[in-house]
């Protein structure tokens, strides 16, 4: 029997979804790159439903108890003596999320002699210490491609509404009022802007096909170039650092982990 530490945001302010605004969702078989999407025999879960929650356990209780497994579900993960900490003297294996990480530090680490593996439910590993999970022969895993096209969506989404001075103009809304003037003094075509990303990966890819249709100028920097077919396929313009990068771009998007050597790109212009 293992204990499993998981470790989740909070429920909605307003409480537990009894239902849900679908009634489904769209069915993917594939990730982009052809991986086929998981195919388990058996849920015990309404797809759609929200599983990211605590309330939602991310829908393994059942599965793990049936097996003999203890699971613990928390939000409590910041503060001196949370039960994250309270429970990782004999966690054999810790769940957490990219948008609430369990940071799993040096000082965690040592504190947790029978912990095996570190588990992402989502993509990203920033939140572990891997030098330390390293020494301790510890597995750091993530859930690859899971949520590469939510990101690159949202992305998209942020630059938008940055450029079109959307929320501001959202604000003058919902205060009542339509000042025109204030809205447009700061929104722009996204249209032939050059935009960039740093990094070139599943995600920053994501971005980039996505951005293509809208007519702009696409250049990205990473210390691995991309191959020149997918580089003429999008029309990207490469830039060995990130300083190169910044003085092309009117839009950055950054899409690298958190790590010394992604600590050079300090100033950005958007």
């Amino acid at each position: 029997m293992s204990k499993i530490i998981c470790v989740l945001y909070p429920d909605p302010v307003n409480g537990y979804p009894t239902q849900y605004p679908r009634d489904e969702i769209p069915k993917l078989e594939r990730y982009p790159d052809g991986q086929r999407l998981p195919t388990p025999r058996h849920i015990d879960f309404e797809p759609g439903a929200l599983l990211g929650s605590s309330t939602g356990e991310l829908g393994l209780r059942k599965f793990l108890e049936e097996n003999g497994h203890e699971l613990v579900v928390t939000e409590d993960k910041d503060f001196v003596d949370s039960v994250l900490d309270q429970e990782l003297a004999d966690a054999e294996i810790v769940i957490s999320q990219p948008f609430w990480p369990a940071y799993l530090t040096a000082e965690r680490i040592a504190k947790t002699p029978k912990l095996k593996l570190a588990i992402t439910a989502g993509i990203g590993s920033d939140h572990v210490d891997l030098a330390a999970a390293s020494r301790r022969g510890i597995t750091v895993a993530e859930v690859t491609y899971s949520n590469s096209i939510s990101v690159a969506e949202h992305a998209v989404m942020q630059i938008l509404a940055l450029v079109r001075n959307y929320i501001p103009s959202y604000q003058w809304v919902i205060k009542g009022g339509w000042n025109i003037a204030d809205c447009v003094e700061r929104a722009y075509d996204l249209e032939g802007m050059n935009v960039g990303t740093v990094a070139g990966g599943r995600i920053a890819q994501a971005v980039m096909r996505r951005l293509k249709p809208f007519d702009v100028k696409l250049h990205y920097t990473d210390k691995h170039r991309l191959p020149t077919s997918v580089e003429l396929e999008l029309g990207l313009t490469y830039h060995p650092n990130v300083e190169s990068l910044v003085q092309a771009c009117d839009v950055i998007s950054i899409h690298c982990p958190l790590h010394p050597k992604r600590s050079t790109c300090s100033t950005i212009r958007s």
